[in-house]
């Protein structure tokens, strides 16, 4: 089944993130995507995720599509400008490649070379636009093209401590949704009240929701997390139930199982989000009966 098809469906849609290599060589990345193959729904390949940079999203969408596994690529605007993305997508459709997902792009002071700046060219809402006028045939500049896309596509939001700021890109969701947005991917969070803000606006507009679980490997991770400005807290239940834990590594995978649990009946579906955990998806795999 197409990822287009699982979308169409009732089903929970499962989707695992999946790095490109930080150099030339793909096969650990496809030994990686053998791995999950059969096991969740879709494999998002990430764009220089955390503002690291790694091999472009292309090259290894289209060595998935070899192996027979249908890519959702991830393109941030933090990199591109109106041009660029325009000719990448393109160059995605060329290959292949049928689905897709945006998002700002994390700020690069946070990543492996600082010293980069944004392009300051893109928003969300420019980056659907985008996809909307190549699905129709057109270019940002309203051109024809030779030919046209059509890319299942939604949109990735960054979520905030702040709750105002939450209910502003909430907001947004319904705004978004005459571009064509089939489907939104929440940030990392284990705050269901979070998820909440999302949940009505997104089926009002008719567009799924998609929650980022993110697995925590330490007390220390939670902490730090916590500590961190602007990003949503991890609630004390879940600190209490990593500081009580004899094995901390299986309690994260614990408490990311029970919460994906908790959200199979409100959302419909999930991204599973490593932070270089790779190797331990498939444990967590197993905790869920996938």
């Amino acid at each position: 089944m197409s990822f287009a098809e699982q979308l169409r469906s009732d089903a929970f849609t499962l989707i695992s993130e999946i790095d490109p290599p930080k150099g030339v060589q793909l096969d650990a990345f496809l030994e990686s995507a053998a791995a999950m193959k059969g096991r969740v729904d879709a494999l998002a390949v990430t764009d220089c995720e955390h503002a690291v940079m790694r091999m472009s999203p292309l090259a290894p969408a289209r060595s998935l599509l070899d192996a027979g596994q249908d890519p959702v690529i991830v393109m941030n605007g933090r990199d591109r400008n109106r041009i660029s993305l325009q000719a990448e997508l393109l160059a995605a459709w060329a290959l292949g490649v049928r689905n897709v997902v945006v998002k700002e792009g994390i700020d690069p002071d946070w990543g492996d070379q600082p010293l980069v700046r944004t392009s300051g060219d893109l928003r969300l809402e420019t980056m659907l636009q985008c996809l909307a006028a190549l699905n129709s045939g057109k270019d940002l500049g309203g051109e024809e093209i030779d030919g046209e896309t059509a890319f299942t596509f939604g949109v990735g939001f960054d979520l905030s401590d702040d709750i105002n700021l939450n209910r502003q890109r909430a907001d947004d969701v319904v705004r978004f949704a005459e571009y064509g947005v089939s489907f939104i991917v929440l940030g990392p969070t284990y705050d269901k009240n979070i998820l909440d803000l999302f949940l009505p606006k997104a089926e009002e507009a008719g567009i799924k929701v998609f929650s980022t679980i993110m697995l925590l490997k330490s007390v220390g991770m939670i902490r730090y997390l916590n500590g961190l400005q602007g990003v949503p807290s991890i609630p004390n239940e879940y600190l209490k139930e990593m500081l009580d834990a004899k094995i901390k590594a299986e309690a994260g995978l614990s408490i990311a199982a029970g919460f994906f649990r908790d959200i199979q009946d409100v959302c419909d579906g999930a991204v599973l989000h490593s932070l270089g955990w790779g190797p331990r998806l498939p444990r967590f795999l197993d905790l869920i009966g996938r």
